[in-house]
């Protein structure tokens, strides 16, 4: 199945519901037109704290749904892309995992091509890189695998086919395409799998390394998640999907889930040693590699329309708005695309 959230118009109230065809239809007209009644599906938290039964009150109802779609009218069901699609389910934390060590060797080498000569932030960048490459310590008895991560700006989380707007203290604005997980509760760690955006201003993030990663990815809806919660029986084997990054029309990214290096399990176990899960946490588990600019040093500009494809998990769409007055100052060189966005010195 794949479960939404979404709005008909900006101002009305979130609906949640489930994907049928290429329409978008809320559980509440699907349990009125059933003659079904499953409190669990109210909303999206209620359903995550209830599964596995929530999961299967769902099911039922789509099942019903593929078989009767003509018997349900306008107000009852609603074209995809007619609806406004936002974040899967009601995050209650966000956190972001970096468990794709090539694409954090890829970044390391390309924020040190701009910052070698700096002497505030170019040890940093080399302590990091010697820490991605150095074998790992061997655990005490009864500890899970620790895991890096930061935690998320929970006020900038928005879902699909928004404008991002461009920070003007940033001349290299970046996407960052993710997995992401959902967690359930107790009875079902696993809800479902999403696309995660987690969008970066790379030329302020040698000097946040230490501090926090605030200029960095707090920005106005740097956390994108979306288009669907999409149920595990639909994803088969998350840890095996093709991913591709179109802009403005042209394939300009393309990598594999297949190198994130450790599962769902791993995350929960390690968050779980410091913290007790809540229904509705959110997993990014890090940078599918090639898949961003800080792999390649070849950024987006402003005003493109941007497509995240993770095969089984949808298109999660975004465009990157135009600054809105002069960019300031860059610590990198200008690229030319933006020299018309810049502050004169």
């Amino acid at each position: 199945m794949k479960l939404i959230r979404f709005t008909i118009t900006d101002s009305s109230t979130p609906h949640f519901g489930v994907v049928v065809q290429d329409q978008a239809v809320p559980f509440f007209a699907l349990q009125r037109k059933a003659a079904e009644s499953y409190p669990h599906l109210d909303d999206s938290r209620s359903y995550l704290t209830n599964l596995p039964e929530s999961e299967r009150a769902a099911r039922k109802l789509s099942d019903w749904c593929e078989r009767n779609l003509g018997e349900l009218v306008v107000g009852e069901r609603f074209t995809l892309n007619k609806v406004r699609l936002l974040e899967p389910v009601e995050v209650t934390a966000l956190f972001d995992f970096g468990l794709t060590p090539r694409h954090l060797k890829n970044s390391a080498e390309t924020l040190m091509k701009y910052e070698k000569d700096n002497p505030q932030t170019a040890p940093l960048l080399q302590a990091f890189a010697k820490a991605i490459l150095t074998p790992k310590a061997k655990l005490a008895g009864g500890q899970p695998v620790p895991l890096s991560y930061y935690k998320c700006n929970m006020n900038s989380i928005v879902g699909d086919a928004e404008t991002v707007p461009w920070p003007i203290y940033s001349s290299r604005l970046d996407i960052e395409p993710e997995l992401a997980v959902v967690y359930g509760n107790k009875k079902q760690q696993v809800a479902g799998f999403c696309i995660f955006n987690d969008i970066s201003a790379r030329d302020v993030q040698a000097t946040e390394f230490v501090g926090g990663f605030c200029l960095t990815k707090d920005m106005a809806k740097g956390n994108q998640l979306g288009p669907y919660l999409v149920t595990p029986d639909e994803v088969v084997d998350p840890y095996n999907l093709k991913v591709t990054v179109v802009v403005n029309g042209q394939v300009k990214y393309q990598g594999s889930t297949s190198e994130i290096s450790h599962r769902a399990e791993d995350m929960f176990a390690w968050l779980e040693f410091i913290a007790p899960l809540t229904p509705g946490s959110v997993m990014g588990f890090g940078t599918i590699p090639d898949c961003t600019g800080c792999d390649h040093d070849d950024f987006i500009d402003p005003g493109a329309e941007i497509q995240i494809t993770i095969e089984r998990l949808g298109i999660l769409h975004c465009r990157f708005a135009e600054p809105n007055g002069k960019l300031l100052p860059s610590r990198w060189p200008l690229r030319g695309s933006l020299e018309k966005y810049a502050t004169k010195k």
